[in-house]
C-alpha cells in the first residue's frame, strides 16, 4: 500500500511548492497522492533528464488517432531506470525496481492499459491499485516532454473529447479570458484543445436539456462540475485568465474533492476506460 512519503522530493518552482502545501493543508486525505505528484513534477522540471527523449510519430495513423498512437518513443535507459527506482522507493515500502521491468510499466502507463499494469503488479507482488497510481506518475515526465515536442503538430481543430496527444479524457475544462472560450485540458501530458461550449467530451451529446452544471452551495464560487445526463459523465470546470500550467491542472483537480463527491453522489462518474486505446512503443538508448 502507499505509505507516508517521508522521502519527499521537493520541487524547485516556489509557486508549485506553495500550491502543493496549500492543497495538502486543505485536503489531508490527498497526502498519499501529493507526494507522488510533487516528485513527478520535480522530475518533469529537472531540465535535461528527459530532454533527450524523441518521438517518432506514425504518419499513417487514423485521422481520429492521437499523435502518440503507434509512435516510437526513445528514452535513455539510465534515466528511466533511475526514475522508476526513485518512484518505487518513494511510494512503496520494501518495493524494489528490479522486481518489475520499467519499459513495460512505462508503455502500459502511456497506453493507459490497466490490464497490463495489473499483470505487472501481480508478478512483482505489488498492490494493484497502488501500481496503477504509481505507473501514471512514472509516465508524467515523459508524456509532458512528448507533448512539448509535438506542440506544433497538434491539430488546430480537434473535435474529439479525448486528448489529441495521448488519448486521455480531459481532467478539467477552462473558460479562458474575457471571451470565455472553452478549452479541455489533459492532466497527463497537459495538452489543451478548444471545444464547443455545449458538447459532452465523453459521448458528444449536444442537446442542452441533457447537459448541466453542479455548483457548490457555499465556499467555492468559481469552479463547477459539467455533467451529462446521457452518459452520466462529468468534468470539472473553472474560469482562467491564461492557460493553466501543467501542475495547476493536476492540483486544481486534487483541490476540488468536494465537487467530485457532489458529482458521484448524484450518479455521475469519470469514464473508466481511456478515450482512445493508444498503442505506443518505448525504445531505450
Amino acid at each position: 500500500m502507499l505509505w507516508p512519503l517521508t522521502k519527499r522530493r521537493h520541487v524547485a518552482n516556489p509557486q508549485l511548492a506553495q500550491r502543493i502545501d496549500q492543497v495538502r493543508g486543505q485536503n489531508p486525505e490527498s497526502e498519499r497522492w501529493l507526494g507522488l505528484v510533487e516528485a513527478a513534477f520535480a522530475e518533469a522540471q529537472a531540465g535535461e533528464a528527459w530532454a533527450h527523449a524523441a518521438v517518432g510519430i506514425a504518419t499513417d495513423r487514423p485521422v481520429r488517432a492521437p499523435l502518440l498512437h503507434h509512435a516510437r518513443i526513445t528514452v535513455r535507459g539510465r534515466v528511466l531506470h533511475r526514475w522508476c527506482r526513485d518512484v518505487l522507493e518513494l511510494a512503496l515500502e520494501g518495493a524494489r525496481s528490479r522486481d518489475l521491468e520499467p519499459v513495460q510499466l512505462l508503455e502500459a502507463a502511456i497506453c493507459q492499459d490497466d490490464e497490463r499494469i495489473d499483470g505487472i503488479a501481480q508478478n512483482a507482488g505489488i498492490d494493484v491499485a497502488s501500481l496503477r497510481v504509481i505507473a501514471q506518475m512514472t509516465a508524467l515526465p515523459l508524456l509532458q516532454t512528448c507533448a512539448r515536442a509535438l506542440t506544433e503538430q497538434v491539430p488546430a481543430s480537434w473535435w474529439e473529447g479525448y486528448c489529441p496527444v495521448c488519448g486521455a479524457w480531459p481532467t478539467l475544462a477552462e473558460f479562458r479570458g474575457l471571451e470565455r472560450k472553452r478549452w479541455l485540458r489533459c492532466g497527463r501530458c497537459a495538452t489543451g484543445w478548444e471545444a464547443s461550449w455545449l458538447r459532452c467530451p465523453f459521448c458528444g451529446e449536444t442537446e442542452h436539456t441533457n447537459l448541466g452544471y453542479l455548483a457548490p452551495e457555499e465556499g467555492e464560487t468559481t469552479r463547477k462540475v459539467e455533467v451529462c445526463d446521457s452518459c452520466k459523465g462529468y468534468v470539472k470546470s473553472e474560469p482562467t485568465v491564461r492557460p493553466l500550467a501543467a501542475w495547476e491542472v493536476v492540483l486544481d483537480d486534487l483541490a476540488t474533492v468536494p465537487l467530485e463527491v457532489a458529482a458521484l453522489d448524484r450518479g455521475y462518474h469519470r469514464p473508466e476506460r481511456p478515450g482512445f486505446v493508444l498503442e505506443a512503443r518505448i525504445v531505450l538508448i
